[in-house]
């Protein structure tokens, strides 16, 4: 069967809701609502089909609580014809409040699906709006009513509905704070939370100021969000609603510094006005006051530790070299005149190493195996030397080790050469690696410097290369370092 175009189901809501719009309660708009209805949520598990694991447990949430919110409406009907007219509360009202923590649940497993790991700071700013607006809420539409009332199942569902809309607003807020594109059922998704709110917000607030305006009207308006809802489902890059995005992308977009900024400001403008003097109404304020303070400490927190550890990686980067993690020649350099300015008996002591055999390692095994003898080369000779040596790698396959100070030279370079020359094994193979071992100490030299002392270790290295294998070419060549 060939699946309904997202996009067609919008316009069908729009064009079943007309007589709710037209002809509030009549038998056409009830009947032509709840057609429209029931195809809605038929569609809305025909868009939970085929999907598997938790993105199904997503998406089947999402289609329960339109599921849930239909039932409240036949319910309701169903009621009102048998017993006809009924109070405040009814048993229709406990499937309608149970559509928002069911949709809710729904979006915020979707986000978690496609950015893990990466909500932390929309997850926070998400709940600094939303403990804003549920202040508001609070204030404006549940204080009134519990303000004094006797508690009774009609003030408890004065106050489950307006704290479902502040569900909503955070899963909405959730789904735009996240990582990643805005896919078409991303928008879907967004529009459609907007319309819920916004309708459930003005149907409460239009009662008490125009009592004669027939909210039934606004159902038409619930319709065609529930139809975005069914059209999100039905797209099938629902599958990727927050998937990734471009590294330009990722910078805090200004709007979230103005929510954030209004969501800080609110809450001491209300308690100023002080629109009521109630203990209840001043406690509920100051709490949600040091919620928000909690929650943008918090928030500052993360963004400060952030910034360190992005300052950290790029000074290490600086002074390291990528591949092994070994210290660079110019950092090598740094420390080499720092040693000798703080020079400690004969020290510092240079051991300059070659390794031999390598090229003929890349160029049979390849550039992986070459890697992994330089690394595993790094990691023998910082296992070899004390914590207190600095072990760098100068470039190519020459490495440097510095002590402060050394009291069996000799010792010191055979461990060297005994660490890199042990067998390495790599990919099934056998790689034989040897090394050649120059060393230098600052009290051979009469005016030691960081270059002179790494140029005769160097000329010592080369010396036992020349005597142990083939002349090479850049033996006595002048090389700078």
């Amino acid at each position: 069967m060939k699946r309904l175009p997202a996009g067609a189901v919008p316009v069908l809501a729009v064009i079943l809701g007309l007589p709710t719009v037209l002809l509030p309660g009549s038998v056409t708009a009830q009947v032509t609502y709840t057609i429209a209805f029931g195809l809605l949520v038929v569609l809305a598990w025909l868009g939970v089909r085929g999907r598997t694991g938790r993105d199904r447990t997503a998406h089947g949430l999402m289609a329960a609580a339109l599921t849930a919110w239909l039932g409240g409406d036949l319910l309701y009907a169903a009621l009102i014809w048998h017993f006809g007219e009924l109070g405040d509360v009814s048993a229709a009202d406990v499937l309608w409040v149970l559509g928002y923590p069911l949709l809710a649940a729904g979006m915020v497993l979707l986000v978690r699906l496609r950015a893990p790991g990466r909500l932390r700071e929309a997850a926070l700013d998400v709940l600094a709006m939303a403990t804003v607006v549920a202040a508001l809420f609070w204030q404006f539409m549940v204080a009134p009513e519990v303000t004094g009332n006797t508690m009774s199942l009609s003030v408890l569902f004065a106050a489950f509905y307006p704290f479902g809309d502040v569900l909503l607003f955070a899963a909405g807020a959730l789904v735009v704070l996240s990582p990643g594109e805005r896919t078409g059922a991303t928008r879907y998704l967004i529009a459609a939370l907007t319309l819920t709110f916004a309708g459930d917000v003005t149907i409460s607030a239009v009662s008490p100021v125009f009592p004669d305006f027939d909210t039934a009207r606004l159902d038409s308006v619930l319709l065609l969000a529930n139809s975005l809802f069914t059209a999100a489902l039905l797209n099938r890059d629902a599958d990727q609603p927050a998937g990734s995005r471009r590294a330009d992308a990722q910078r805090l977009h200004p709007a979230r510094v103005v929510f954030l900024g209004v969501s800080l400001l609110t809450l001491p403008v209300i308690n100023d006005v002080r629109l009521g003097d109630q203990a209840i109404q001043r406690l509920t304020m100051l709490s949600a006051m040091v919620m928000l303070t909690v929650i943008v400490l918090i928030r500052f927190t993360l963004v400060v530790r952030e910034q360190e550890q992005v300052r950290a990686a790029l000074a290490h980067r600086a002074t390291h070299d990528q591949l092994t993690g070994l210290v660079n020649r110019q950092e090598l350099h740094v420390r080499l005149s720092a040693a000798l300015r703080q020079r400690a008996g004969d020290g510092p002591v240079v051991h300059f190493l070659d390794l031999n055999g390598f090229k003929p390692v890349n160029d049979r095994y390849g550039h992986a195996a070459g890697d992994f003898v330089l690394v595993e080369v790094a990691r023998r000779l910082r296992a070899t030397v004390r914590d207190t040596d600095t072990v760098a790698r100068l470039g190519g396959d020459e490495f440097v080790v510095v002590s402060a100070a050394v009291d069996d030279v000799a010792a010191v370079t055979e461990r060297l050469r005994n660490a890199v020359a042990a067998p390495l094994h790599h990919d099934g193979h056998d790689l034989r690696i040897g090394v050649s071992v120059g060393h230098a100490s600052a009290a051979e030299l009469e005016h030691p410097t960081s270059d002179t002392l790494l140029a005769a270790a160097d000329a010592t290295m080369y010396r036992e290369k020349g005597a142990t294998y083939a002349p090479d070419a850049t033996i006595g060549m002048s090389r700078t370092y």
